[in-house]
């Protein structure tokens, strides 16, 4: 199977924009960080 052909296919097209979207919420939530569950989202504590 040649390479464009395997990236046309439909599981592996949406296999890849989840793990695209999964890492961008992932970077997200360690650039933010959540030091302990008991602390209110990110915007509730600076207001």
């Amino acid at each position: 199977m040649s390479v464009p052909k395997f990236f046309k296919n439909d599981v592996v097209r949406d296999s890849g924009k989840t793990l695209y979207y999964l890492a961008i919420l992932i970077l997200l939530v360690l650039i933010y960080g959540f030091h302990d569950m008991s602390a209110g989202p990110f915007i509730y504590r600076e207001f």
